[in-house]
């Protein structure tokens, strides 16, 4: 949701709100308590906790590793497929047209092949990446439930999420997400 229709959504829900306690008492109801109004709000940065968290450098480290083996096989197909066409290049004026052909034939082969490898490798990588965080984010996001309950929060909001613009720093509980998170999970 961009961030006009969330700056509308809430001012629409002040207005509400401010609107409920002259009409509540209008009609004899009594008014929203003052404790109802009374928000006890944090800010928790799930990005850099996953950066300073054991776990979140041991998967970058995991998934470089992955990378690095999936990119020098990327890297020699296109080295073969370079020098495929270098060859070509050399022997076009002396080849047959049927040979032409053939060589085309296997150039282009060899192309759709690294296409596919380089996507599919592509899409590997960021499945597991993406595999990788959620895992690390569910854990983080029931350490913060944890953190809130024990502070009484009424409110919790991830900076990274919804057009966060400022959040003052007595209220950030990411550094406490962070020790939390790795005494529960020691890298091994």
């Amino acid at each position: 949701m961009s961030f006009a229709p969330r700056l509308a959504r809430i001012a629409l829900l002040s207005a509400a709100f401010l609107a409920a306690v002259p009409a509540a008492s209008a009609l004899g109801l009594p008014a929203p308590s003052a404790h109802a109004a009374e928000l006890k709000i944090a800010s928790v940065d799930y990005q850099r906790a996953l950066e300073n968290v054991g776990e979140g450098e041991a998967a970058r480290k995991k998934l470089e590793a992955m990378f690095q083996t999936k990119k020098a096989a990327i890297e020699k197909m296109k080295t073969n497929l370079d020098a495929m066409q270098a060859d070509y290049q050399k022997q076009s004026v002396l080849l047959s047209d049927a040979a032409k052909r053939e060589k085309e034939d296997a150039i282009n082969l060899a192309g759709m092949q690294f296409q596919q490898a380089y996507e599919q490798s592509q899409g590997e990588m960021q499945q597991s990446y993406q595999g990788a965080m959620e895992q690390l984010i569910t854990k983080m996001k029931a350490i913060t439930v944890g953190i809130a309950t024990e502070r009484a929060y009424t409110l919790v909001i991830e900076v990274n999420e919804g057009g966060v613009v400022y959040t003052a720093p007595s209220i950030d509980i990411t550094d406490e997400l962070i020790k939390r998170y790795n005494a529960q999970n020691p890298v091994k």
